[in-house]
């Protein structure tokens, strides 16, 4: 275990569970004070019942991203406690298979405000935060399916995450003379909850067409995500990188 964010406070977002939580716990274990935030309170209660008894710096704070109101919630929760907040994973997300004949106003409201206004409202109420510390680090999640766009998930997804890819480079274009960048990354076929649709025969096809011949895990999302929080990675800004052992290159 390094110390690569000693003194730095972190909020991760959708960190009940996933990639949020594998985030939030290596972010922690390298000395990050993390803010760890969802909508599912049995789930950030055991985040935070696990890092008491690691004796890890963390806070639970519930938060839903679509809701202006709880993300300024958040953010303020996290400056009483810390004074500070030099990370933001814009993790929470929304997934759902279906067609375009199955895609309900719901489901195209619900989609957009979870994975783009989230990020918005998120991002807009760490700025001035960020500004006045000359330093941040912002990391969004997209997807492949921003880019290439996909047919089992439903295509307000992709649009979704397509915003989240172009909403990233403004961001890294408008906060980076203040010390701040914005990187995202685009995963495929990572195993987390939000996939228990695949079925074993579909990861199978899946990884036989992937050339690392496996599908990806949560730790290999939270060692991208942990690397382009670091110092490490101060002249890479606007960046959304392929995460998918080289099933898409662009």
């Amino acid at each position: 275990m390094s110390d690569r964010f000693a003194g730095k406070v972190a909020i991760v977002t959708g960190a009940g569970k996933g990639m949020g939580k594998a985030t939030a716990f290596r972010m922690a274990r390298e000395g990050a004070k993390v803010v760890v935030s969802d909508i599912d309170e049995k789930a950030f209660a055991e985040v935070q019942a696990q890092m008491d008894k690691e004796k890890l710096a963390c806070k639970t704070v519930y938060c839903d991203v679509a809701k202006l109101d709880s993300v300024t919630k958040m953010v303020q929760t996290t400056m009483d406690a810390y004074g500070r907040i030099d990370i933001l994973v814009n993790n929470a997300g929304l997934l759902l298979p279906g067609t375009i004949e199955e895609t309900t106003d719901k489901i195209i409201d619900d989609t957009l405000d979870i994975n783009v206004k989230g990020v918005l409202y998120a991002i807009r109420a760490v700025a001035p935060i960020m500004k006045k510390q000359q330093y941040g680090r912002i990391i969004n999640v997209a997807s492949i399916t921003g880019k290439n766009g996909d047919n089992s998930t439903v295509f307000v997804y992709g649009a979704s995450k397509g915003a989240v890819i172009s909403l990233t480079r403004s961001v890294a274009r408008q906060l980076g003379p203040y010390g701040i960048t914005c990187n995202g990354i685009a995963p495929h076929a990572v195993m987390t909850a939000m996939m228990h649709y695949w079925d074993e025969e579909k990861k199978k096809s899946i990884a036989d067409k992937i050339p690392v011949r496996r599908l990806g895990t949560e730790e290999d999302m939270a060692s991208l995500m942990c690397y382009l929080a670091s110092d490490e990675t101060g002249f890479i800004n606007g960046e959304t990188i392929n995460i998918n052992g080289g099933y898409y290159m662009d």
